[in-house]
């Protein structure tokens, strides 16, 4: 027999808000966002944080690239971590152990001028962050509407990601890199206030003692593959994004085009929010997941045949809109077959860890001549892979459960 796990019944599945859990209270839900945030903060403002990094301290394109990686890998470990502890541990006691990390690695990171220091406090740096980060979405993940309050975290990441990349050069023009990191300090301070209002325990463990008896039993593999799936779709992410004003130089676009669209573009992603709400509740969230990769898909492959300047802004607008649309969507399905939160808190190590690894590819790929086209194919056959894998856990749970199959 395959292994299985406790499901929950989606959200307009059930007669009654009695039916409804501790994690679908308004304020746990504010405190999962709140604590996300604050997790991912560091990652969000990553690009200014490393130009500061080689204005004040003098690192060289290398050490800036490990250092950014650094972080990176810290928040791979503190996936890991959290997916095993959220499903052992109070959860309060797992949220003051990120936060503490962060907080004092950014303290001594912002009193910190020597590399092989300062690379060693960002990995601890990054799994504070990550701790907080991947509870904050598994504490999501226990909740029934999911699409709506990913939908919620994705909206707020956007604003305070913007907010962030406009803010860091202020302080680092006043205080340099250290004003950054003692910033970051207190930000995570005032994340502990709030830690009490998220439920204690996984969702499983809340519903027994409530009584609630309307659980299912998904096979273990499907969570597994939807893991894979994400890693898959970020093969696509990591290649486009890091190669894609590249291309467009290569491409012989002008440096101007280039600006407006990346910049403009970046703004289309709150779009892909609200969308993810309105066709969730319309469709369910796998037929939009579906769609929404093959689309992906066939952007990519057109920017592989050729690039101009049409091509280049309707590319980087569909990818803008379908990223985090395919991210809340991603979080929603796995979040519908595990409530626990436990293959939840491992979605933002796959993602990252084919972020970190899918731009080395790309650069072997270059290194071999083919072109931009090919890292474009790249990004294509990463989408593609994850539609394949998307379809598959679909059918498997047409068949299974056709409540959570086509849930919202």
């Amino acid at each position: 027999m395959s292994e299985v796990i406790s499901s929950l019944k989606p959200a307009q599945e059930y007669e009654n808000d009695s039916e409804l859990t501790a994690f679908d209270d308004p304020a746990a839900i504010v405190a999962a966002i709140v604590i996300s945030i604050v997790g991912a903060v560091v990652m969000m403002t990553m690009p200014v944080l490393i130009g500061a990094l080689a204005d004040n301290l003098g690192f060289d394109e290398q050490q800036l690239g490990w250092l950014a990686s650094s972080d990176l890998f810290g928040s791979f470990i503190a996936a890991i971590l959290t997916s095993f502890l959220i499903v052992r541990v109070n959860r309060h006691y797992i949220a003051i152990a990120g936060i503490i990390t962060a907080l004092v690695t950014n303290f001594l990171s912002a009193q910190t001028h020597d590399f092989e220091t300062l690379i060693c406090l960002r990995v601890l740096a990054g799994v504070g962050g990550g701790v907080c980060y991947s509870l904050g979405v598994g504490c999501l993940a226990g909740s029934h509407n999911t699409a709506r309050n990913f939908s919620l975290l994705m909206f707020a990441l956007t604003f305070i990601g913007a907010a962030g990349l406009y803010l860091v050069p202020i302080l680092s023009g006043s205080w340099g890199v250290a004003g950054i990191y003692y910033a970051f300090c207190i930000i995570f301070t005032i994340c502990l206030i709030a830690v009490p209002k998220l439920p204690a325990f996984n969702s499983e463990a809340t519903d027994k003692v409530a009584g609630n008896e309307f659980s299912v039993q998904i096979p273990v593999y499907l969570p597994k593959l939807c893991l894979l799936a994400a890693a898959s779709f970020y093969i696509t992410v990591g290649s486009f994004w890091t190669y894609i004003e590249r291309a467009g130089v290569d491409g012989g676009l002008s440096e101007e085009l280039i600006t407006n669209t990346l910049t403009i573009g970046t703004l289309f992603s709150l779009l892909g929010c609200v969308l993810s709400t309105w066709l969730s509740n319309r469709f369910g969230q796998s037929k939009p997941l579906i769609a929404a990769l093959i689309c992906m898909a066939g952007a990519m492959t057109l920017l592989a045949i050729g690039i101009n300047p049409v091509v280049f802004i309707i590319v980087n607008f569909t990818f803008n809109v379908l990223w985090l649309f395919t991210d809340i969507y991603q979080l929603g399905t796995i979040s519908n077959l595990d409530h626990s939160g436990r293959y939840t808190a491992l979605m933002p190590g796959a993602q990252g860890l084919a972020q970190a690894l899918s731009p080395s590819v790309a650069g072997f790929i270059l290194s071999q001549n083919v072109g931009y086209g090919g890292v474009m194919v790249l990004a294509a056959a990463g989408s593609f892979g994850a539609f394949a894998v998307y379809t598959f856990v679909y059918a498997r749970l047409r068949k299974l459960t056709p409540e959570i199959a086509d849930s919202r």
